[in-house]
């Protein structure tokens, strides 16, 4: 009895179990050996072996407990009805028990049980699929994956030989599998580096130290950005975000503007609890909030996931309903700015045992997460990274992204430049971004909505574009422009007569359909005309409108007109006099492409402007 219990207290249950086999067979009835082999064969996941020893009656009557293990045995069995039976008869069993607790924790059991029951009831799809031998290994432990905004680079956490904790880098082949694995160059130390999160362009990552001499706490938010190539020493978050207390497992929006973290501080609603921060104008970070009572519970919620739609987040948590041990659950902020009732994301994503780490792409329809599985002949747990598809009504809502290049139009160099994303249908407030010195800037643009562009610098002639997302449809192909910004002294012609000199035109600039009243959302962009034309105070404008071939030529004409001449008056209402603004109406006449389908139709509907001297 005593050697097998060493090999037990080793971790050996193999060799446990094979001294209580003999044991047993020399004493059949010797309850405290067969509950003692119970609890190896569920320790090497022998849940049906474990299931035959602790229902033997003799072991629950000498040992109530039995059936407390006889209940997680049914429930890591996938008996969920079996397990609230086991669990019931736990509690009647402790019912008038002294011991300080027994009685509540046996009836969290039942609770517990009763919702895993619940919930498996209505499973939902899962076929998760362990990622290759190039990321996961045997012999490491492999988990907190997240990946590059096109998908093609993969940062992990890798538990090397048990120990050490480092970053690791897979990138994908041309053939769509994954390189071998190595080392992040530039933020691996001799301390543990875990739980990262990274922007959507690349440069800022954000992740957990722990035990550092210079940290505020046991574990401690840090952040290193990517300059000329090479990331920078890793800086702490300073006292807002970091304390005394356990602070951890990031997550930062793919704008770099929200970072969702855990913490244990004082003031939360339990033992961990989500909190977020908001980056502030000059680069530092506003005080935390505590994402509430609807969303923290009085256990444990961990593991935030904010997905690139910009509105769901997902997280781990053992205290909302789920399946016993921690589970996923995603929530979505609505429009006021309050948090839908965290949903689990079912069986058997969620399974009695701990699901966490989550990562969602950009189609918000593939998955990665770490599995932790048992060797059933050692009892040697490994944790991998595992890839799946979300069932269809929890994926949040697909985003592609705009990357974006700005140039000289004449001497094709990089301009720093200010761009500006503004949702044109649903909510959603204006984003405004700065290039960086090669011109570059980068942005998502979640499905469900139209957005309009504009770029902008002094001296230049802005430029607007426009980005149709409303149907929801996204192409497989992000969205990459060059823009092209002319110099506004280049841009100017002598002469009003021909509009195929410098005419430019207004990509979200709109109109009531088969009318000439423009819609609201225009106003920011002739807005931008109008400072133009007041800086410039001396040049006149022509505005040209133009139609598909929809209706008579006579219809067209006429409604090509209005539209200018709608444009002229904004103009004029904004300051510009009369007498530098004509106008002229086109009709159908002077098409940019074929008008044999809608998207070509649309292109045709413009309205154009030209400066002059």
């Amino acid at each position: 009895m005593a050697e097998a219990r060493s090999a037990m207290d080793a971790g050996n249950f193999t060799d446990a179990i094979t001294l209580l086999d003999e044991l047993i067979d020399k004493h059949p009835n010797a309850t405290d050996l067969i509950y003692l082999r119970g609890l190896g064969q569920k320790r090497l996941t022998n849940y049906q072996a474990a299931i035959t020893d602790f229902s033997r009656g003799y072991v629950q009557d000498q040992n109530p407990r039995a059936q407390l293990e006889l209940g997680e045995a049914y429930a890591l069995n996938a008996q969920f009805d079996l397990s609230v039976q086991a669990y019931e008869a736990y509690l009647s069993a402790v019912q008038d028990s002294r011991r300080p607790g027994q009685k509540e924790k046996a009836e969290r059991l039942v609770t517990k049980a009763r919702e895993a029951a619940a919930i498996a009831r209505n499973p939902v799809p899962f076929s998760p699929i362990p990622l290759p031998g190039e990321v996961n290994t045997d012999e490491h432990l492999e988990y907190f994956p997240s990946l590059s905004i096109d998908g093609q680079r993969m940062i992990f956490t890798r538990r090397v030989n048990g120990e050490n904790e480092d970053f690791y880098v897979s990138d994908r082949k041309e053939d769509g599998s994954w390189a071998k694995a190595l080392p992040l160059e530039g933020i691996n130390t001799g301390y543990d580096e875990g739980a990262q999160s990274i922007t959507a362009d690349g440069n800022y990552l954000v992740f957990t130290v722990c035990n550092r001499p210079e940290g505020a706490g046991s574990c401690d938010l840090v952040f290193s950005e990517k300059q000329e190539g090479k990331w920078t020493n890793p800086q702490f978050f300073g006292p807002a975000i970091n304390t005394k207390a356990y602070e951890a497992q990031p997550s930062i929006s793919p704008d770099g503007l929200l970072l969702f973290f855990t913490s244990t501080r004082a003031g939360g609603q339990g033992q961990e609890d989500l909190y977020v921060s908001g980056r502030l104008p000059e680069g530092g970070w506003s005080a935390p909030v505590n994402l509430g009572p609807d969303i923290n519970t009085n256990g444990k919620d961990q593991y935030p996931f904010w997905s690139s739609d910009g509105k769901t987040l997902f997280f781990t948590s053992d205290g909302h309903p789920g399946m016993g041990g921690e589970d996923l659950f995603r929530t979505v902020l609505g429009g006021d700015n309050t948090w839908s009732a965290p949903t689990n994301l079912g069986y058997p994503i969620n399974t009695p045992a701990n699901e966490t780490n989550l990562f969602i792409g950009l189609n918000g329809r593939t998955a990665y997460f770490s599995k932790r599985e048992i060797d059933p002949t050692t009892g040697k747990a490994d944790v991998d990274i595992y890839q799946f598809e979300l069932p269809a009504e929890i994926r949040p809502a697909p985003t592609t992204y705009l990357e974006a290049r700005v140039i000289d139009a004449i001497s094709r160099e990089p301009l720093v430049a200010t761009a500006r994303l503004r949702p044109v249908t649903g909510a959603g407030a204006e984003k405004v971004m700065a290039t960086d010195q090669e011109g570059k800037f980068l942005s998502l643009l979640p499905s469900g909505q139209d957005y309009a562009l504009t770029v902008e610098r002094e001296g230049y002639l802005f430029y607007s574009d426009r980005f149709s997302l409303a149907d929801g449809l996204l192409t497989d192909e992000p969205f990459r422009l060059t823009v092209e910004l002319q110099p506004i002294a280049e841009v100017v012609t002598e002469s009003d007569s021909s509009e195929e000199d410098g005419s430019t035109a207004f990509r979200n600039v709109l109109f009531e359909t088969g009318s000439a009243t423009l819609l609201p959302v225009s106003g920011q962009e002739l807005d931008r005309l109008l400072a133009v034309l007041a800086e410039a105070d001396k040049l006149r404008v022509q505005i040209a409108g133009h139609t598909d071939d929809v209706g008579s030529d006579a219809d067209n004409l006429r409604l090509s007109e209005q539209r200018a001449m709608a444009v002229r008056q904004y103009l004029i209402d904004g300051g510009i006099d009369a007498s530098r603004i004509s106008t002229i109406g086109y009709g159908e006449d002077r098409p940019i492409t074929s008008n044999d389908t809608e998207a070509g139709r649309a292109k045709n509907r413009r309205t154009t402007f030209r400066l002059l001297e």
